[in-house]
């Protein structure tokens, strides 16, 4: 690596303080959409190289970065913060292509031009469409936690309203852990007012219906941090990974703890119902489907392209149905079962990236979704607040043996088909040259 700046006499007008200021620009846009740290440093470097930087090191965690800067010998450190938590695929998808493009002997003027261009086209789905995108989301989810129809039918409209109250409330800017506890109650509330406006006019009898109430909040579970927590960990860039498990526990528990707040109150009880059994053949399609909805629905959420949408889907819908079947049939343990899908994802994920300009983790984070145990992990806050505290440790580390599953399958897949995780690459050196795309290293 070169230890002297660039001799462009443009760059050296500016600044080494002007220079890490539009780094930490970059960074920032990023983990706003939900990038995981090691996308967030290798794209920092990139856009040091292409600057006129000679070295950058940084600490990147969920809502914020520390990085100094070198110059030849000259070093700067700067702070910067973000507090939107949150995740934008679409958006994360640009501003990798527009990484991607840059080269050596840039201005820092030109690389800001560029990212505030980026960010001035944002598209978003209308707030109808995350509400239909939620309740159909769950729906399909109740299905495969075991509901039928009715389960099914009153998910439906208890997901889609909470998302609506979540996005009028994101909108507002309330803190995520208020916002997560009214839409887990009102989720409830609504959930439980439909059945006992059902049993009330003898369409049905309640106490079969009860279970379902669980995947009315399933909109809630944070599935791409709990998913880039993982590769962080695996990455070894602890501290991004605790930072985002942290916000993942919080949320989750808040919404759960509400949600047992009011179940308590009223009287209700979420024991798994025994399902009626339906032919393989019409079970595996019902199972294919809704997965395949499931997942479409959730890439919504994350706001990722109609075309990632039905790649993720896809994907998510074979690999999911294929692992259950696997379970049922062959007795495959569950934290095998989720790991093996989870690889076969990430392993299509990175064929479609190479064909396409989406990145693997906008295509692959969608598809796996779907598998992260949210019930289980309700009824282990349940048996906690019970004083059920073996049942509470038993069910909690099986949560939490499959959520790690699903990171490394992800990074097992990507040990497979890329060089670049396979090897620890310092991103504090940076990129000899930027004719390698960054979207094959991350």
């Amino acid at each position: 690596m070169d230890d002297q700046p660039t001799n462009n006499p443009e760059q050296s007008q500016e600044t080494i303080a002007e220079k890490i200021r539009c780094i930490l620009m970059l960074g920032t846009m990023l983990l706003a959409c939900g990038a995981g740290a090691y996308r967030v440093k290798a794209a920092m470097s990139r856009a040091a190289k292409a600057i006129g930087l000679t070295k950058l090191e940084s600490s990147v965690s969920m809502t914020d970065i520390t990085a100094t800067a070198w110059s030849g010998k000259e070093s700067y450190t700067s702070f910067a913060e973000q507090r939107r938590v949150g995740v934008n695929a679409e958006k994360l998808d640009r501003i990798m292509q527009a990484v991607a493009q840059l080269h050596e002997g840039m201005t820092a003027a030109q690389l800001r031009g560029i990212l505030k261009e980026t960010t001035a086209r944002d598209r978003h789905y209308g707030i109808w469409t995350t509400v239909l995108a939620s309740a159909i989301a769950c729906a399909g989810f109740c299905f495969l936690n075991g509901g039928r129809t009715v389960e099914c039918t009153c998910v439906f409209f208890a997901a889609g309203i909470g998302q609506l109250i979540r996005k009028l409330l994101l909108s507002r800017g309330i803190a995520h852990f208020i916002i997560w506890i009214l839409c887990a109650v009102a989720s409830t509330l609504v959930y439980i007012m439909l059945l006992e406006v059902g049993s009330l006019g003898g369409l049905l009898y309640l106490i079969q219906y009860e279970s379902g109430l669980i995947s009315s909040i399933l909109y809630l579970i944070p599935g791409f941090p709990l998913t880039t927590a993982m590769l962080d960990f695996v990455r070894n860039d602890v501290q991004s990974a605790l930072a985002r498990f942290s916000y993942c526990i919080m949320v989750i528990g808040s919404a759960g703890v509400s949600v047992w707040i009011v179940v308590h109150a009223l009287d209700w009880h979420v024991e798994a119902s025994v399902v009626p059994p339906l032919p393989f053949a019409t079970m595996t399609f019902l199972r294919i489907l809704t997965s395949f909805v499931a997942a479409y629905g959730f890439a919504v959420l994350f706001n990722a392209p109609w075309k990632v949408c039905a790649a993720a889907a896809v994907a998510g819908a074979f690999a999911n149905t294929g692992r259950l079947l696997l379970q049922e049939n062959m007795n495959l343990p569950w934290q095998l079962g989720v790991g093996l899908a989870a690889m076969v994802v990430g392993i299509v994920a990175t064929f479609v990236a190479w064909k396409t300009s989406h990145s693997r983790v906008s295509l692959s984070v969608p598809a796996v979704v779907i598998m992260i145990p949210g019930v289980p992990f309700y009824r282990g806050l349940v048996a906690l607040n019970e004083g059920d505290f073996q049942g509470a440790i038993s069910t909690f580390a099986e949560v939490f043996f499959v959520i790690m599953s699903i990171g490394f399958g992800l990074a097992i897949a990507r040990v497979l088909m890329d060089d670049g995780w396979r090897h620890d690459m310092d991103t504090s050196h940076l990129p000899d040259t930027l004719d390698t795309d960054v979207r094959d290293a991350v």
